[in-house]
Formats: C-alpha cells, sequence, structure tokens
C-alpha cells in the first residue's frame, strides 16, 4: 500500500509496535540480572566456636522489607572465595535467642525540638519486640547516663525514655563505648545499638576509631537514625557501615516512628547461619562473604574481616600479636631497602676507584669493605628513618 493511506497504517503498526515493547520491558524487568532485587546485612560473626562459626545477618528486598523463609540451598558462605559447608540455617527469633539492643538518645540542644516524637518512636520500636527481648536506655549530651539498664520489663524502659530532658554538647562516642560495656553483662548473642543524634560528637573522650574497633571486636552492629538540620552524616554512615547496622536519614521528626518500626522488624527478622571454616583456627585474617540466590535476585554482602582465633570476635591480644608481627615486617623491610641501596652506593664507588687505580677488581679486599661498609651503613639508615618515622 502505498500513498498516504500507506504510510497511516504503516504508522499505526510502529505505534503499536512501541506500546508492545514498552509492556514487555515493563513485565521482564524485574528478572533482569543486573536489577538490585535483594540485600545481605551481616550483623555479627561469632568465632567462640571456631571451626564452627555462627553468622547473624538479615536479607530484605528492594523496598527494604524482610525477606523470610530462606534455605541453605539460597545461601552460601564464601571464606577467601572458597565455598564453607553450611550446617544450619534458620530464622533467629525461632531459635529461641532473645535480642538485646540498647537504645541511646542524644539529648543535645540541637535535638530538644524532636523530643516528643522520639518518645514515642522509642515506645513503638519496643511494642514491636518479642516479650524477652531486653532493652536498656542511655542518653547522653556532653556526659553519659544509664537511664535503664538491660530489661524486658517495657514499663521500666518507657518510664526511662519518657524523662530523657533535653540538654548541652555531644559525647556520641563515650555512649557508643558506655553501651558497648553494657552488653558484656547480657546472655545473648544477638545484639544491637540503636542511636538518634544528629551525629555531631563535640565532648567525647574516647576516640571514634578505638569505638569502632571495639564494636567490631564484639560483633555489635550499630543502627543510626540521622535527625537534624545540620547533620553529620558521614559520621552516622561510618558508625553503621563498618559494624553491620544501617544508617537512615529520617527528613522529619514525624518519620522517627515508622523508621524505628523498620529497623525493629530487620533485627527480629534475623537469620542465624552456622557454618564449619574449612581453615580452622589459623590466627590468620579471613575475608567473609554471604551470597543469597533467591527468586527475587541475587546479592553479595559487604566483605568482612575477621582472625581466625578463639574469641567473640577478635582478642585485643591476637590483634596486638599481628601488629608485632607486621611492625617486625616493616622494620626488616627498611633494613632491606636501605642495604640494597647501600650495595648500589658501593658499587658506584667502585666504578669511581676503577678510574684512579684500574688494578682493583670485586675481589680485591679494599673493595670487598667498602661495599660491605655501604651496605651495612645503608640497612642502619633505613632502620633510623622507619624508628623516626613510627616515633
Amino acid at each position: 500500500m502505498t500513498g498516504p493511506e500507506g504510510r497511516k497504517e504503516r504508522g499505526k503498526g510502529l505505534v503499536k509496535a512501541i506500546r508492545m515493547g514498552l509492556i514487555l520491558s515493563f513485565i521482564l524487568h524485574p528478572a533482569l540480572p543486573g536489577s538490585p532485587q535483594t540485600s545481605v546485612a551481616l550483623q555479627r560473626i561469632d568465632i567462640t566456636g571456631i571451626p564452627d562459626i555462627v553468622l547473624y545477618l538479615t536479607v530484605t528486598d528492594a523496598k527494604e522489607n524482610s525477606i523470610l523463609g530462606l534455605t541453605d540451598q539460597e545461601m552460601s558462605v564464601l571464606l577467601d572465595d572458597r565455598p564453607q559447608k553450611i550446617t544450619s540455617l534458620r530464622s533467629a527469633i525461632h531459635g529461641g535467642e532473645f535480642l538485646a539492643v540498647a537504645l541511646l538518645f542524644d539529648r543535645s540542644g540541637s535535638m530538644k525540638m524532636a523530643m516528643t516524637e522520639t518518645k514515642e518512636a522509642a515506645a513503638g520500636f519496643s511494642r514491636r519486640l518479642s516479650v524477652d527481648d531486653q532493652l536498656a536506655v542511655i542518653s547522653f549530651d556532653d556526659r553519659v547516663r544509664i537511664d535503664a539498664p538491660f530489661s524486658s520489663d517495657r514499663a521500666v524502659i518507657d518510664n526511662a525514655v519518657r524523662g530523657i530532658a533535653a540538654g548541652l554538647d555531644t559525647a556520641l562516642y563515650d555512649a557508643v563505648q558506655v553501651a558497648l560495656d553494657l552488653f558484656q553483662g547480657v546472655g545473648t548473642k544477638r545484639q544491637a545499638i540503636l542511636i538518634l543524634s544528629d551525629g555531631k560528637d563535640t565532648k567525647s573522650r574516647a576516640q571514634r576509631e578505638d569505638v569502632l574497633s571495639n564494636a567490631k571486636m564484639r560483633g555489635v552492629p550499630i543502627f543510626t537514625l540521622g535527625l537534624g538540620d545540620s547533620l553529620n552524616e558521614g559520621e552516622l554512615l561510618k558508625l553503621s557501615a563498618e559494624t553491620g547496622g544501617q544508617f537512615i536519614k529520617a527528613v522529619r521528626a514525624e518519620d522517627l516512628l515508622r523508621l524505628y518500626q523498620k529497623i525493629a522488624e530487620r533485627l527480629k527478622n534475623q537469620y542465624r547461619l552456622s557454618f564449619v571454616s574449612e581453615f580452622g583456627q589459623d590466627g590468620r585474617w579471613h575475608q567473609l562473604l554471604v551470597r543469597v540466590k533467591a527468586d527475587r535476585g541475587s546479592s553479595d554482602s559487604p566483605l568482612r574481616e575477621f582472625i581466625a582465633s578463639k574469641g567473640p570476635g577478635v582478642s585485643r591480644e591476637t590483634v596486638s600479636g599481628f601488629e608485632r608481627i607486621a611492625a617486625e615486617r616493616n622494620y626488616l623491610l627498611y633494613g632491606g631497602v636501605g642495604a640494597g641501596l647501600g650495595l648500589l652506593l658501593g658499587f658506584l664507588l667502585f666504578i669511581l676507584i676503577r678510574i684512579l687505580r684500574p688494578d682493583l677488581t670485586l675481589r680485591s679486599p679494599v673493595v670487598i669493605l667498602i661495599i660491605l661498609l655501604t651496605l651495612l651503613l645503608g640497612g642502619i639508615v633505613g632502620l633510623v628513618i622507619k624508628a623516626v618515622g613510627t616515633g
């Protein structure tokens, strides 16, 4: 068909083809391999029973809803890129393990306007947990105060939260350290810290890196809720990302209730995964990754490192031993490089001496002595440079 009618029919056909393409793309889009459908968060690595290792983790979909009912056929564990044998996978809550959460509240002046919403949100969080789960309440401004130690009595927790009053500056890292110490008397490995703050630390004596190291060593994930007009997202994000927790930004104080409940649901729906490490207790660093392959998509957890040694995470003694070995290796490296440069200097001197004394060879005692002296001097200089640099 030619002419205007033919062009009209071809135009209709083109429109139909475009519509069909759009419909097919909409239908097929969820199945595309590049679509991020799941997310895996590893909250705790328990190596107290090594070579048997226990992991606590959560799996969520693209809308951050928990994915339940996964089996060991849909989940795998890799240590140093090598698959490990899963011996058990179940819901942590169905295993009878209660949850212990330390609720940390920033009561500095910048958080004063959100106190009402904060207390309502905390009450909502408490109601979402099981009756056996334990909560502690810690508030902080320039000082840290334990308003309620760990308890499953919701009336005690509610009264502690409602009694929080606004204060002055912010000692964020001191508060996290107090919470970590408080977990020592809790008889569960399902632990978490939940912080509401603007992320500005102005008064802590504790250093951020020390607190992070302590949290990772003890296997306690830190969840952070950011609120405030001048939010320091970087600090809150670092606390959560490096410990297996999550950072969520509350745009308005009215969002706190919903966000607290979202975190409560995630913690309730933890998986408990056990596997046997083929590396055993070798005292070495290993990289761990959990991979999920489910109908709603595939995803890997962020890489986490641990030392295969007895302990809840990594003992300070073990870390100190590795740091000592690393320091010794660094001294050997600096000394070796210095000695190599000294040897090179010795050969250059030999070439210059040959210009004045053509009769000398590498086997001449004077030449050997010069090369040995420059080699020794180079090694000493390298060690001195290392010592001065670390001092």
